[in-house]
């Protein structure tokens, strides 16, 4: 099945039994089947589009925040996602793109072993922010509440949404349960209110609202189910590393961040990156 298979991949395996994988591996193709293309002609309603992209400016983001969406022609089911995400970052085509576009670089592709979190996408509406309302962050106006300002991590806190999003002593910390924390629309939310090293952060979080709601609607792909609820096909990963085969940013940061979305039914990959570059 594709779940030994995936293990046996992760076991080193010596030089003289290669073929061995492939003869067991009867669910998939080996990793090199795989085939990839990149998109260069894709358009999005976030990045590069006139109503959020001045916003994604003003935040800090500015060139090194990337979209960029590639077709797989395999057909991919769940079970070989984690083979489709390693052999993504060890395609020729994929790299010499994502060497261009982000700050990732891959020194040894044979030796990338890709290490991420599979991301929920249950929440679908933005009144899961409503939360925000309800522990006191933003105001009945949309209005953000300010606070002294103080560093976290390397990260300055001046409001409240700041503060309820990441300072775990905090009280506010809890408005957020664990499994919140790993929805997709969250983790957008956050990034957006955090920004870049030169982020002329907004008072207000209408912005905030109406771009995440275009990043969330590029990167994923949904669909009415038979009882008429929305529901996302898409899968995400949030790459935490790419094991010894190379660096997803050049510097570590808390506000580093990279996503790989698989959309089965179209055969797209998507790539979300923002590479934190201090200002000194």
């Amino acid at each position: 099945s594709s779940s030994t298979h995936s293990f046996l991949l992760r076991v080193p395996i010596p030089a003289a039994m290669p073929l061995l994988i492939e003869e067991m591996d009867e669910d998939g193709p080996p990793e090199s089947a795989f085939k990839f293309h990149f998109l260069p002609d894709a358009k999005y309603n976030s990045c590069g589009s006139p109503s959020v992209q001045p916003l994604l400016e003003k935040w800090g983001f500015g060139p090194d925040m990337v979209m960029c969406t590639f077709r797989v022609e395999q057909q991919v089911g769940p079970d070989g996602f984690q083979d489709l995400i390693e052999a993504f970052f060890r395609d020729k085509e994929v790299l010499s793109v994502l060497h261009h576009m982000t700050q990732m670089r891959v020194f040894s592709p044979q030796k990338v072993t890709a290490r991420f979190e599979k991301l929920s996408t249950k929440v679908v509406s933005m009144s899961f922010f409503n939360k925000l309302e309800e522990c006191g962050a933003v105001a009945p106006s949309g209005h953000i509440r300010g606070r002294l300002e103080e560093e976290w991590e390397g990260v300055p806190i001046v409001n409240l949404i700041r503060e309820a999003m990441i300072m775990d002593e905090s009280e506010l910390y809890d408005t957020f349960s664990e499994q919140d924390r790993r929805e997709l629309l969250f983790r957008i939310m956050q990034h957006l209110i955090f920004g870049g090293a030169s982020n002329q952060y907004e008072d207000h979080v209408e912005d905030y609202f109406k771009a995440t709601k275009e990043v969330y609607k590029d990167l994923l792909t949904v669909r009415r189910s038979d009882t008429g609820d929305v529901e996302v096909v898409s899968s995400v990963a949030s790459m935490r590393s790419l094991g010894e085969g190379g660096l997803l940013f050049p510097k570590d940061s808390l506000l580093n961040f990279c996503y790989v979305i698989h959309d089965p039914i179209m055969r797209h990959l998507k790539v979300w990156y923002f590479g934190y570059r201090p200002l000194w």
